[in-house]
């Protein structure tokens, strides 16, 4: 995996880098790969860039190569609560733009630079109508994105604020070190200084233990 604050400027190898990323979901062989070729297209993105903004309608997936992101909801008040947050190997869309063709109600900011491949909602139907892998890609990936969103659901009725935390570090274990404390205390539904008691809650435990 590359580094998220690392931004590749080879078209060719953030293909070949997009490639080995979703081959962990699905391998896609030469044939599959090459047809799909041209319909990718390597987009790069600044920290705070907006790669999606609610109430528009998406009509791409976007692989994450190289970055850090973070989907979240803009209340009519002006508060933001962050839905989730996604790095390389992970996607960028709107499922309910995808299939319903509505618009998206949230929004994606990019919180490091961040080099994504895109792929259409028409490039995507073509390459899975005529290879089987990139069909099971499209199945994998709407998989994931169901059970990310059980488990989230499942987290805030049943976890307390401190396991929400726990769940979160093994959850985004390669990423969290890189998310500021305030978009995860939004994401928790929690405020800073509570994120500061639990951590350090968990300090004195962990602490404990060793001696």
């Amino acid at each position: 995996m590359t580094p998220y604050n690392v931004v590749m400027n080879d078209d060719g190898v953030v293909l070949d880098t997009c490639r080995e990323l979703l081959s962990r979901l699905v391998a896609i062989d030469d044939e599959a790969w090459t047809a799909a070729r041209e319909h990718l297209q390597v987009r790069r993105f600044e920290k705070r860039e907006h790669a999606i903004r609610a109430g528009q309608t998406v009509d791409a997936v976007l692989f994450v190569v190289d970055g850090l992101a973070r989907y979240y909801y803009l209340t009519p008040e002006g508060k933001e609560f962050n839905k989730s947050f996604t790095g390389p190997g992970d996607v960028l869309s709107s499922i309910t733009s995808l299939v319903a063709g509505e618009p998206s109600p949230f929004s994606v900011e990019l919180l490091a630079p961040t080099t994504c491949v895109e792929l259409s909602r028409h490039g995507f139907e073509e390459i899975s109508a005529r290879y089987p892998s990139w069909q099971q890609l499209h199945t994998r990936l709407l998989e994931t994105l169901a059970i990310k969103k059980e488990k989230r659901e499942a987290d805030f009725l049943l976890l307390t604020a401190t396991e929400r935390y726990l769940a979160f570090c093994e959850d985004y274990a390669d990423i969290a070190s890189s998310i500021p404390n305030f978009h995860i205390a939004s994401y928790l539904g929690i405020t800073e200084v509570a994120l500061s008691r639990i951590r350090g809650r968990r300090k004195s435990t962990d602490s404990q233990q060793r001696r």
